[in-house]
């Protein structure tokens, strides 16, 4: 009788599923990495385009506060009294004074603007001090619900 060999037999068949499934598991992740990789940079450009209006805004800002800094010292070193100097002040600033306070918003882009509010101190030696600096929103914000979503209450007649 022929003495039969058991021997272990690689099949050349599982090892190309083997190989198959870790191709598509590299491509798949490489897919992935690039929609993050992409999603990131959208972000970040987004982001660097609102760093760089704020910027923009608070330089305007800026020339305001300098503007009326120096209003504000012309007309304490021009006139005696408050009464006077807030209408040196009036005068000077025109639709920028408020009750006495310098308002003004400088706009930024998607629907924002820089607020800015300085008061003067007119008894003293002619300096501002900043009341407001802040980004506000300058349309109202709409959260979309056309989609049908669950409140949270059970109706007692589902039950």
């Amino acid at each position: 009788m022929a003495k039969q060999e058991s021997g272990f037999k690689a099949n050349i068949g599982s090892s190309s599923l083997i190989l198959i499934f870790i191709v598509m598991c590299l491509v798949t992740f490489g897919m992935l990495s690039l929609t993050s990789a992409r999603s990131d940079l959208s972000l970040a450009n987004r982001n660097a385009d609102a760093v760089a209006e704020y910027y923009r805004a608070d330089t305007e800002g800026e020339a305001f506060y300098r503007m009326v800094a120096g209003e504000v010292k012309a007309a304490c070193a021009g006139a005696a009294g408050q009464e006077e100097r807030l209408a040196l002040l009036k005068t000077s600033l025109g639709e920028y004074l408020r009750d006495g306070v310098a308002v003004t918003e400088v706009s930024m882009a998607r629907a924002q603007a820089l607020h800015i509010e300085l008061e003067p101190d007119l008894d003293g030696d002619g300096s501002v001090r900043v009341a407001k600096w802040n980004v506000i929103q300058t349309e109202d914000y709409e959260i979309d619900d056309s989609m049908p979503v669950w409140g949270g209450t059970v109706n007692s007649e589902e039950k």
